[in-house]
């Protein structure tokens, strides 16, 4: 039965994820456009990670430099 319900979203979520353009077409406030798109930015992008200078050059190999 779980595999039945898992089945059903993943289905419902593609055909939401087929009709994006269409959907995000319908809103014409340009605010609320933009509050859909950043809602659902994070499931898209991957997240930034906060590092520091020295960690930085330590990782592309310029920790040497003066």
């Amino acid at each position: 039965m779980s595999g039945d319900i898992r089945l059903l979203i993943k289905q419902a979520i593609q055909d939401e994820l087929a009709n994006l353009l269409a959907t995000l077409a319908e809103i014409k406030d340009t605010i609320q456009r933009l509050n859909f798109l950043t809602k659902f930015m994070p499931f898209v992008c991957a997240p930034i990670k906060q590092i520091g200078v020295i960690t930085a050059r330590r990782e592309i190999g310029e920790d040497n430099i003066s």
